[in-house]
């Protein structure tokens, strides 16, 4: 028999790993949402806008890191669910400015305790200094301009 030497160790490689830790992190969230009629996606833009109400679509786009057409069609899902409104902008008749409605303020603390499970799940895994590290490494692969925060982006 021969022994087949490899070079290559798939459980080693960061982008497996990180695939596979978003899967994991992705389907809790899931589950966590789910019952409110969210997908993860539709829930971050819905905390973004509870961070920054009343930006328009393309700042939201921006904040999200994803493309026009993506967050148009999550915003159309959040308004039909009554969570947002859309408006127009003033600064831009081309824009639409984006509103979490009293729907979509009143679900914020109810989602966020549930999602607190998903946070412990994450957490109970790492030590504090763990955590720390893993936010500040994440932040610095997810690459948006400068860490911008909603204040920075919508100026």
């Amino acid at each position: 028999m021969y022994e087949v030497v490899s070079l290559f160790d798939i459980e080693r490689w960061l982008p497996f790993l990180l695939a596979k830790s978003h899967q994991m992190t992705f389907n809790l969230m899931k589950n966590a949402v789910e019952p409110y009629g969210l997908t993860p996606p539709q829930f971050a833009t819905l905390s973004f806008l509870w961070k920054c109400d009343g930006i328009n679509q393309q700042q939201l786009g921006c904040l999200m890191s994803v493309d026009r057409t993506t967050i148009g069609g999550i915003v159309e899902r959040l308004e039909k669910l009554e969570y947002v409104m859309r408006g127009n902008d003033p600064e831009d008749r081309r824009s639409w400015v984006v509103n979490v409605t009293a729907k979509g303020k009143s679900l914020k603390e109810e989602v966020l305790k549930d999602l607190d499970n998903v946070t412990e799940a994450i957490d109970s895994k790492l030590t504090e200094e763990e955590q720390v590290q893993l936010t500040a490494i994440l932040k610095k692969l997810r690459g948006r301009k400068n860490n911008q925060n909603c204040e920075e982006v919508i100026k």
